[in-house]
């Protein structure tokens, strides 16, 4: 029971969850008759946005550039050894290595950019928070009604990767997380999981899910994918509060719980980033077992990945090598 004491077990379930999703969204190559199956990306990835913002305002108050630091030292050995595996994978060598990806993609870019707004809001505006998240709501109106995302949207959806509008939002739900991180840790929230929280999740779930199928049947429904964003961001609050439903908390004080938690969720960034290099619908004559199998394989994977992002930091940070934190789940 001291780890349910000591850690926000909501964060690590979430993080579970949010790698399968993001993994099963892109993975539609290996859904031979059944591509509609591969969704939840967009649910993953503000599940992650969400995570990577819940501790953010947790510490104490450092100068930027160390904070910064900080940051890009807990993210880029990961982005470096997943760049570097990748390619050995695929095969290309470096003719298959853009800037982009050097950087970890635009994913990855966004989140270290959000960190630069982020610490400005904690610095000027934390006992403001909640307008700078209706500013953020206005920004997205503006830049939806102003800028051609109607257009693009009637192809692949606001949360396509035709579209960088996401961004936008997304920021949003990272910065919700770290707002409620904060109340959470400060003691001005205490949460308790309810059947209402469960209810609302459902609810949200049903009207996203029924928008955005609209949106794929009808193209003049489309552009009013707009509106599934505050469902979007209730699937988030409320998943984030079934988290602390008791049925989790056991689950998650048991050995196998606690090791299948940890360890995949610990997975989140780098399964992100090593899955497209991974994914194949060579073995799609196995479906639907392909789809656990390639899964594993990308855990397997990323957390050797994982295992040299360690070695990475270990060789340039001074200390000496510590194996044992290298090869820890």
């Amino acid at each position: 029971m001291d780890r349910l004491k000591q850690r926000d077990i909501s964060i690590d379930i979430i993080k579970f969850f949010a790698v399968l999703l993001i993994i099963n969204s892109h993975a539609d190559m290996c859904y031979p008759k059944y591509g509609m199956l591969a969704t939840g990306g967009a649910i993953g990835d503000t599940l992650f946005m969400f995570c990577s913002g819940y501790t953010l305002f947790w510490g104490s108050m450092k100068r930027f550039d160390n904070w910064y630091k900080r940051r890009i030292s807990r993210i880029y050995p990961s982005v470096f050894a997943c760049v570097a595996v990748g390619l050995i994978l695929s095969g290309t060598g470096f003719a298959g290595l853009t800037l982009k990806r050097v950087f970890g993609g635009e994913f990855v870019i966004a989140i270290m950019i959000y960190y630069v707004l982020l610490y400005g809001v904690r610095k000027w505006f934390i006992n403001r928070i909640p307008w700078v998240i209706m500013l953020t709501a206005i920004v997205t109106l503006v830049a939806y009604w102003f800028f051609p995302y109607k257009n693009e949207v009637s192809a692949r959806g606001i949360y396509g990767i035709l579209t960088c509008f996401r961004w936008i939002p997304y920021f949003g739900v990272m910065l919700m997380g770290a707002w409620l991180g904060l109340k959470v840790k400060t003691g001005e929230m205490k949460v308790v999981a309810s059947w209402k929280d469960i209810l609302f999740l459902f609810v949200c779930l049903c009207l996203f899910y029924s928008i955005q199928f609209m949106a794929k049947r009808n193209v003049a429904v489309a552009p009013w994918q707009i509106v599934t964003l505050p469902f979007l961001f209730g699937i988030v609050y409320f998943t984030w509060r079934c988290c602390y439903a008791d049925v989790f908390k056991r689950l998650y004080d048991s050995r196998i719980g606690n090791w299948l938690v940890m360890a995949v969720g610990g997975l989140c960034l780098e399964s992100y980033l090593i899955q497209y290099s991974i994914l194949t619908s060579k073995l799609n004559f196995l479906f639907p077992l392909n789809i656990p199998i390639l899964m594993i394989v990308i855990l397997v994977v990323s957390y050797l990945c994982r295992c040299i992002a360690r070695i990475f930091s270990q060789t340039f940070g001074g200390e000496e090598y510590e194996w044992a934190k290298v090869f820890k789940l």
